[in-house]
């Protein structure tokens, strides 16, 4: 059972906000290593003055410490972040689709994602001070993951609910 009435214009949603989104991973893998460093250490700062107390009045050295400390998680988790959100508009794009099953649509969201990753991760090894990680597009493929669990689940139990009334 299909979520949306409308599902052409909601097909053409997602499938922009799908698009949109993987632009915005393809700009963010496109930046040198130092411009990809501030901008980590800069979210990485934002994060640190909410969850370590006193940083904003730690020194230089002891917040240098503090960011070093936490950046690789900060990066990690964005990774997971954005294929999370990917998968939920590519996943949600291939919902209006209602000749796919639920198995073909986990499936070709899961590949679409998957292999959006790997590019971008081989895009990145042509990019100055930048490397390609296969541990970078696992941890793609599990935000992925959470995405497309994400959107299957929430139809399931949309699909309960309606099915109950």
């Amino acid at each position: 059972m299909i979520l949306f009435k409308n599902k052409c214009c909601l097909r053409v949603l997602f499938w922009a906000l799908a698009i949109c989104t993987a632009i915005l991973i393809f700009f963010f893998s496109s930046q040198i290593s130092t411009e990809s460093t501030y901008v980590s250490n800069s979210v990485t700062s934002a994060i640190a003055k909410i969850f370590v107390k006193g940083f904003d009045s730690m020194s230089d050295y002891d917040r240098y410490i503090v960011i070093s400390s936490m950046n690789g998680f900060v990066r990690k988790a964005a990774h997971f972040s954005i294929y999370t959100v990917l998968a939920v508009f590519v996943t949600s794009a291939l919902t209006t689709y209602p000749s796919l099953s639920i198995k073909l649509r986990i499936l070709y969201s899961a590949l679409i994602c998957t292999a959006y990753a790997s590019s971008d991760e081989l895009h990145q090894y042509f990019v100055p001070g930048r490397s390609c990680e296969i541990r970078d597009v696992f941890i793609d493929f599990c935000g992925a993951v959470l995405g497309i669990i994400i959107v299957t689940l929430g139809l399931y139990i949309y699909n309960r609910k309606k099915i109950k009334c």
